[in-house]
């Protein structure tokens, strides 16, 4: 047995820590642009609506929807100020209503609601962000005759574009590493445009044998529907989908009748956007569109040669936003070692989203609806659509869209008196995309492109959607950065000029190179290996 006083002094001293030494690195240097992830809030208040005085007084609210602007649609921000990002804008709201008056026609008004309202945005970085608001839900009681009261829910989104630095290392000043690489996929934004595109036609109703009167209400719809990105400009050619309800009487009668009538038109546009000739050639691995209309309305007028015809103009601009995302591939140092210093480092892992595919698709609502006990319809009217809900999931070559919408049909009884029936349907669908695969990530979003009602009996009636599923799928992925390279001045293991070991289960010729401080190519040429050796393998390893 030994005791603490038998112990030499030396022996008793403190082990001399290894000395670090440092060692001066080389770095590639790139700057990547790229969407962070959405930020999402919502804001709801109530407003107290007056029925204007030249409208007659409210017994029932047939429908109503609404739709919102905000500014700013665009900001820089940055997580250096603690500013509150100040939103304003004004809500749209369309109602149609049936009133105490003899007439049986509905009454349509259109009220402008402001708001404001302070967003604490949570930015990482100095990023440009865009914004957007929908109205996530619109509740609605008649108070009086002539005054209702409205309770909105607004949701408010923000798109953040960051810049964020990536430090490669790429090896040490004068001294010679043997560097394990990998590959990084990288997909960064490199160029937004926006332009806008004049809309300046007309069309007939859906009967010509009816006169249009007046427009109770007005939709639309913009979409994509093909593009093309050459090398100096991005074609789109898309539709604005405009759904009317209006009045309108046939002239053909000696007492002319009115007659409330339903019509969905589809314009066509096609836009170009050019591309400046330093982003020309690059590698665009996907290209996002976005719409918005800016006073785009529709209006009714007398044909200039014949002042008897009468027609629909839609007049306005579309205001398009594309964004134009690059494909980098990177090489990535993930390992290193030195063959005769102890050399050390540390290592960080940034995340990374990179658009794999982007698909579109349609689905359909075709819902059946009983009417209320003792009604009967004579006439199926009108019928509007919105999306409440949305999810999607990956699966192997698709993406399966399911949600839920909020339908609103109008119809007349019997008595020709316009009722009103609300569904809320789910939807389901799926989109193509060969690289899809289980549990991927991806993003959708749908459109109403149409809705309509059909007549089936005087008990039932069939309200029917179009929607449009635009999907883009993300792989995730990781970004291997090699930090705070540098020497360890400690004591040398003794070496052998040769040694013979036997591989293990999932070990690799890189792992043996590095711990014998050789290189994979010495261990091949002294084994005559053309292939990766196996488990139990006897190999020669020689400094």
């Amino acid at each position: 047995m030994t005791y603490e006083n038998d112990i030499p002094e030396y022996a008793l001293q403190p082990a001399r820590a290894p000395k670090t030494i440092e060692a001066e690195a080389i770095y590639n240097t790139e700057k990547i642009v790229y969407p962070a992830e959405e930020q999402t809030v919502s804001y709801q208040f109530e407003e107290d609506i007056l029925v204007p005085d030249t409208k007659p007084d409210m017994r029932e609210i047939l429908l109503m929807d609404a739709a919102c602007d905000i500014m700013p649609a665009e900001k820089k921000v940055s997580p250096k100020t603690d500013d509150l990002l100040n939103i304003t804008g004004a809500i749209t709201i369309q109602t149609i209503y049936d009133s105490e008056s003899d007439d049986k026609e509905p009454v349509a008004i259109t009220s402008k609601v402001p708001y404001k309202y302070q967003w604490s945005l949570n930015p990482l970085d100095q990023a440009e962000g865009v914004f957007a608001c929908r109205v996530k839900a619109l509740e609605y009681m008649i108070i009086n005759e002539r005054k209702f009261r409205v309770k909105i829910t607004l949701e408010f989104s923000g798109q953040l574009f960051c810049e964020r630095e990536f430090q490669f290392f790429d090896g040490l000043r004068d001294e010679q590493l043997e560097m394990k690489r990998a590959e990084a996929s990288l997909t960064c934004l490199e160029l937004i445009k926006k332009d806008e595109v004049s809309i300046d036609e007309t069309f007939k109703g859906k009967d010509s044998n009816f006169r249009p009167e007046y427009i109770l209400k007005q939709d639309f719809t913009i979409t994509e529907n093909y593009r093309q990105v050459t090398t100096e400009k991005v074609v789109i050619n898309g539709f604005v989908f405009c759904s009317l309800l209006y009045s309108a009487t046939d002239p053909s009668e000696e007492e002319p009748k009115s007659a409330i009538c339903q019509h969905n038109q589809r314009i066509e546009f096609t836009q170009f956007v050019p591309i400046e000739k330093e982003h020309r050639g690059k590698n665009w691995n996907s290209v996002k569109t976005f719409f918005n209309s800016k006073d785009l309305a529709v209006v009714i007028e007398h044909d200039e040669e014949n002042p008897d015809e009468i027609h629909f103009r839609i007049k306005g601009d579309v205001q398009t936003r594309v964004e134009l995302y690059e494909s980098r591939r990177r090489d990535m140092i993930v390992d290193a070692y030195h063959r005769e210093k102890n050399f050390a480092y540390e290592f960080s892992t940034k995340k990374v989203s990179n658009i794999s595919d982007a698909a579109m698709s349609e689905t359909s609502i075709r819902e059946i609806v009983n009417l209320p006990e003792g009604a009967k319809a004579s006439e199926a009217v009108y019928c509007n659509a919105k999306i409440l809900e949305c999810e999607c999931a990956c699966e192997r070559g698709k993406v399966i869209v399911t949600g839920t919408a909020s339908c609103c049909a109008l119809w007349k009884d019997q008595d020709d008196c316009f009722k009103a029936a609300r569904i809320v349907p789910d939807f389901r669908g799926s989109v193509d995309m060969e690289k899809a695969v289980t549990g991927q990530k991806a993003c959708c979003r749908p459109l109403i492109k149409s809705a309509w009602v059909e007549l089936i009996n005087e008990k039932q009636i069939e309200i029917n959607c179009t929607i449009m599923l635009g999907v883009e799928t993300y792989d995730e992925g990781e970004v291997v950065l090699l930090e705070k390279p540098h020497f360890v001045d400690k004591p040398k293991e003794k070496e052998y000029p040769m040694v013979i070991v036997t591989m293990k289960q999932g070990e690799t010729l890189w792992e043996l190179a590095k711990r014998y401080r050789t290189t994979e190519d010495h261990i091949r040429t002294a084994n005559n290996l053309e292939e990766e050796p196996e488990c139990g393998q006897r190999l020669l390893i020689v400094k």
